[in-house]
């Protein structure tokens, strides 16, 4: 069985009746026979060679079977009995026990990993392990087994509250948020109008790791040197019925036509760009401040692909035309992030360098920011 409980329900009837008339009996009953060390275990003796065997883990699952209904399963049971051969020597039945619950809205929650604002949630049969802002908590079944509200989190990640001496930064990271231009000057040949973006719906997405190294140690605060890799990408929605085209001189911002040639109505349309990139973040933390850290520094990264992703009105089908559009390959930046206590971290990134390669494309460096999960 896929689950934990490992609850058994094991039925040994009608043992060496007599080799003549057909025996019901069981091959090894010692393999079925729990051993020594499962304490928690229930067995109804019936007579001298029957015997109805259950047993758990603990004593919090053998209770579970009182939400079952044993009279439904022992005349399932009994169907097999009466269909099965009589010569036959061994009989192993597994059942579903979900089928006999009494109350079927008694049947177990399947198990979840669960990450959001309010923490990290995670069911694995009957263990469930929480950790948010009152700490860290493990229970099987209702048993509390571990707690720790020694933890608390800081930054983005949960921590002791004697405060380690790495990095708030170090570890896995995803960054949600949006992207927009940072600066978008006048450039002969195009109409900002064409190009423009819908705020929510330019979204920008990061996946990466952090690495740390301790560069001072103080009573209260700490720096350190942050070292980063991750793939991000560019989500540019357009904002109207445009989608951009490269031509042999330059992009260009057209309106989306059908096969005739007339203009129709766009539900989505924008401009995907994913990158690598490395970055290097000097960290200030703080152990007792609202503030967990400060820090800022300088990034790099290459463009690996680009396409364009337009679905029409009225249709699911949805159109990608991937080339280069003349992206510059390379972007540099700033980047920022501030920690604070109890709340995902905040972060944001511009651009020094411009989008599109010079008369090629507007004039446009992208600004991004919202939030670190972890």
């Amino acid at each position: 069985m896929k689950s934990k409980i490992y609850a058994m329900v094991v039925l040994f009837v009608l043992a060496a009746i007599g080799t003549r008339a057909g025996s019901l009996r069981l091959a090894d009953e010692k393999r079925w026979r729990p051993s020594a060390q499962d304490k928690d275990s229930i067995i109804v003796t019936f007579g001298d060679k029957t015997r109805l065997i259950i047993y758990g883990e603990n004593r919090q699952e053998l209770e579970k079977i009182m939400r079952y209904d044993l009279n439904a399963l022992l005349k399932d049971l009994k169907i097999r009995l009466d269909s099965t051969a009589g010569d036959t020597t061994l009989l192993r039945e597994e059942f579903n026990g979900n089928k006999y619950l009494k109350n079927p809205g008694d049947q177990e929650e399947k198990d979840y990993v669960r990450i959001g604002l309010r923490g990290i949630h995670i069911k694995d049969g009957d263990t469930r392990v929480s950790i948010d802002n009152s700490g860290v908590k493990v229970k099987d079944g209702d048993e509390v087994v571990a707690s720790d509200s020694t933890y608390r989190r800081v930054g983005k990640h949960f921590r002791r509250t004697s405060w380690g001496g790495s990095s708030p930064r170090k570890g896995f990271n995803i960054a949600l948020g949006l992207n927009t231009y940072g600066t978008n000057e006048a450039t002969a040949g195009f109409n900002k109008d064409d190009y423009d973006l819908k705020p929510f719906g330019s979204r920008y997405v990061s996946l990466g790791y952090v690495a740390s190294a301790n560069v001072v140690r103080g009573k209260n605060a700490r720096l350190h040197l942050d070292f980063g890799v991750d793939f991000s990408w560019y989500n540019m929605m357009y904002d109207g019925n445009n989608t951009i085209a490269k031509t042999d001189d330059g992009v260009e911002f057209r309106e989306v036509v059908n096969d005739q040639g007339q203009p129709v109505e766009v539900r989505k349309s924008k401009l995907v760009v994913p990158y690598v990139n490395l970055a290097i973040m000097p960290t200030l933390s703080f152990s007792r401040s609202f503030i967990s850290y400060i820090s800022a520094g300088v990034y790099g990264g290459y463009r690996i692909g680009s396409y364009t992703k337009v679905r029409k009105v009225g249709t699911k089908d949805v159109d990608h035309d991937r080339r280069n559009f003349y992206i510059e390959d390379l972007r540099y930046g700033l980047a920022a992030e501030i920690g604070i206590r109890n709340f995902p971290d905040f972060f944001v990134n511009y651009d020094l360098n411009n989008l599109y390669e010079a008369n090629r494309g507007p004039s446009v460096r992208m600004l991004s920011f919202g939030v670190r999960l972890f």
